[in-house]
């Protein structure tokens, strides 16, 4: 998925101003490329399109809301607009949505995250007028009833409890509560049992009224011509001036540990975390997706040849070197104004110390400067170069990632919501060219300055399983590589 984020190309790209038609006075801004059209609409409203031909139209709906902005009161009711979405509205009953999804066929969904609720539709171009009937009504005016509240009170226990069984899945998200637990980016993504019990039709339909306001959604397509869009768009929005709605605080890092013992689990799993750079920051953002690839990591197992990071190093000086690590890979969550940068394992149980410590060796000796390591591991690995990053390793980073994005973006909904989310959070669209270029720019000294920074920070600690000793164990053996703990 292409990067999202702003960039002075990208804004000096969309320079020209085109009169939409005479009847509504709309502008619609064009990129100086011509791949790119957004019209703002007088209350906010920003619809945008690429005209890239196909078999079928890519259609979505982009409300910037989430869990970050989620307080005590409302904590999960970005969880359960998305589970109560393509039911009942002031045009549909929940028979009638599901009986218009079945016959577009096609793929419509929707899914909520921190930072946004979306609303994606893919369809034959005939039945674009039908899909935007139906994402206009789910967005704009759906009706809370008792009865939908009902099911959700019924189904989304199971959902928690099928989560939490799986580490992979509930980690990440422990990792981000233990991370910033002032609230903002560490609010629960799925909705608290006690806040379920609590939420009310009229509770949801205030919080609707407050977050899917016109100035806080985008609309995009892929795959339509953007005069007849915004004709579709003007044809089920609703008239009025802007409302008046504000975003939540600006999210504040503060690093932690979490340890979750389940002696009879199989293996032991371990998340360590970093500040990183989020959204605002384009360059770290883009040094940190170069190191992402350049740490790379997987499974013990992993068919394929060179494409699958094989050459990384969390392959070459971590997984191929201890047949007791099951898995070793690194992660990177960006966020409008922050970001979790890290490396993800996990071992046979009982192995978990000398896991941690090769996780801490590898993000110091990442960042390692005159091409030794300040400190030295209590596992002696002879093998390990113990230099920085290479101009080697970079240049291979640098490709991979290339082609991990240019792969991404064949898939017209990976553009369409790389499109959507773009627009969402900076206002234009950045190309895979101007991406590529900046890319291209990163140096190794970019990589070790930005390996350097992570250790600025407390670092951030969940463990579950085998996990006996690992309070007193970790704080000490991560202060002997520079890592605050």
């Amino acid at each position: 998925m292409g990067l999202r984020f702003k960039s002075a190309a990208a804004v000096k790209s969309v320079s020209a101003r085109i009169p939409l038609n005479s009847e509504h006075q709309h502008a619609t801004e064009v990129s100086s490329d011509g791949r790119t059209r957004v019209t703002t609409f007088p209350n906010g409203l920003r619809v945008a399109s690429e005209e890239n031909p196909g078999h079928f139209t890519a259609i979505g709906v982009y409300v910037d809301a989430g869990s970050r902005y989620e307080d005590s009161l409302t904590s999960g009711y970005a969880h359960l607009m998305d589970r109560l979405a393509f039911r009942n509205s002031e045009r549909f009953s929940s028979a009638e949505s599901m009986a218009m999804i079945e016959k577009l066929g096609g793929s419509i969904m929707s899914s909520s995250s921190r930072e946004c609720i979306m609303y994606q539709a893919a369809v034959f171009p005939h039945d674009v007028s039908t899909a935007v009937k139906l994402l206009a009504d789910t967005t704009l005016r759906p009706k809370f009833l008792p009865d939908d509240l009902e099911e959700l009170r019924a189904a989304v226990p199971w959902e928690i409890r099928d989560v939490e069984s799986k580490a992979e899945m509930f980690l990440p998200e422990r990792l981000h509560e233990v991370a910033f637990q002032n609230g903002t980016l560490g609010n629960p993504l799925l909705c608290p049992l006690s806040q379920l019990d609590s939420a009310t039709p009229d509770s949801l339909e205030r919080y609707h009224r407050r977050w899917y306001c016109p100035e806080r959604m985008v609309v995009a397509s892929v795959g339509i011509e953007h005069h007849e869009l915004v004709r579709l768009i003007l044809g089920t929005t609703k008239s009025g001036a802007n409302s008046i709605t504000t975003g939540g605080g600006k999210s504040v890092y503060t690093g932690g540990m979490w340890f979750d013992p389940k002696p009879d689990m199989d293996f032991t799993q371990l998340y360590l975390g970093f500040k990183s750079a989020g959204i605002d920051d384009e360059h770290g953002l883009y040094v940190y997706a170069v190191l992402q690839m350049l740490l790379g990591g997987g499974g013990s197992f992993s068919a394929g040849g060179p494409g699958k990071g094989m050459y990384s190093r969390l392959f070459t000086r971590v997984l191929n070197q201890h047949a007791w690590i099951e898995s070793c890979v690194a992660f990177h969550h960006c966020y409008t104004d922050n970001g979790l940068f890290g490396i993800s394992a996990s071992c046979r149980p009982r192995n978990e110390h000398s896991l941690f410590d090769v996780m801490a060796t590898e993000i110091e000796a990442v960042a390692a400067t005159g091409g030794r390591l300040a400190s030295r591991s209590s596992i002696r690995r002879p093998y390990a170069s113990q230099e920085g990053p290479s101009s080697l390793e970079v240049r291979r980073a640098k490709n991979q990632l290339k082609s991990n994005l240019l792969m991404n973006l064949e898939s017209r909904m990976v553009q369409l919501e790389d499109l959507g989310r773009q627009i969402q959070v900076s206002g234009h669209k950045i190309t895979a060219e101007a991406m590529i270029a900046h890319i291209e720019s990163i140096t190794a000294e970019d990589i070790r300055r930005a390996a350097a920074r992570l250790l600025e920070n407390p670092a951030t600690l969940v463990a579950q399983g085998y996990v006996e000793g690992m309070g007193n164990f970790c704080p000490r053996v991560a202060s002997s590589h520079g890592i605050k703990l």
